[in-house]
């Protein structure tokens, strides 16, 4: 499958996601992270690329304030229907449709770049980087999260498995002060449904919804059986690897 392709795949995958996305609770747990560590200030302007529902963007645009800007970027029009409502009544925040390798978007205009758990989605991440590294001003910079080894089963998740694989493209798309490091964040699942709706919500059920509807209701009644031993009665909190990786475009 070419790159074109699979971007298109992409593009209809999320789609199909978009109006149960956020009840992956792991993926704005991680977004939050992200904010949290890209220390955005106020009055600066700044890029979301693959912003998905807009977790990552609408917190960035509280960290602004009134006297900056935001804008979200994304391939997915279902996932930048469902951001835009989010983002009703906060003019900071805008949203393009556009692809993370070629964005519309002028060269140096933003202070930093941002992404959450969407660069290994990427065809061409060596690409993407490079895009970003247009858009930012000199002095600015590109963050990016990623999952360490542990997280599911998914062939784009182990893209970007370990923290020297980050920081080699950041350096081959010519970044400096490159800085990266892996951390496991706190998941609670109260119960073992909470992890069935992560579960079907996702990538790993995508696979349910061609299956007949007695088939999903007895996989499901199977597996909550199995996940009931694993709780014996008690929440869950399980370890999220979060890899963050940061690069500076020199002046």
């Amino acid at each position: 499958m070419n790159p074109d392709e699979r971007a298109t795949q992409n593009v209809r995958l999320f789609d199909t996601l978009s109006a149960h996305y956020d009840r992956m609770g792991f993926l704005p747990l991680t977004a939050l992270y992200l904010a949290q560590r890209f220390d955005a200030q106020p009055g600066e302007t700044l890029l979301d690329v693959m912003c998905g529902t807009g977790t990552l963007a609408l917190a960035l645009a509280d960290a602004v304030g009134a006297g900056g800007r935001v804008v979200g970027a994304d391939l997915s029009p279902g996932m930048l229907a469902v951001a835009r409502n989010k983002a009703a009544g906060q003019p900071q925040v805008s949203f393009v449709e556009a692809d993370a390798t070629a964005l519309p978007l002028a060269d140096a205009e933003f202070d930093g770049v941002a992404c959450a758990s969407g660069l290994f989605f990427v065809p061409e991440m060596d690409a993407a980087l490079r895009e970003w590294r247009r858009v930012v001003r000199p002095g600015g910079r590109v963050v990016f999260s990623s999952f360490g080894k542990g997280l599911m089963g998914f062939p784009p998740l182990g893209r970007l498995p370990s923290p020297d694989a980050a920081a080699q493209l950041l350096r081959e798309a010519g970044f400096e002060e490159v800085t990266v490091d892996l951390q496991e964040l706190p998941y609670p699942l109260p119960t073992p449904q909470d992890r069935w709706d992560d579960i079907e919500a996702g990538m790993e059920g995508a696979p349910l919804a061609a299956l007949p509807s007695e088939v999903r209701r007895q996989l499901q009644t199977d597996h909550l059986a199995e996940l009931e031993l694993l709780f014996a009665g008690q929440p869950l909190t399980v370890p999220v690897p979060v890899l963050v990786a940061t690069g500076v475009r020199a002046g």
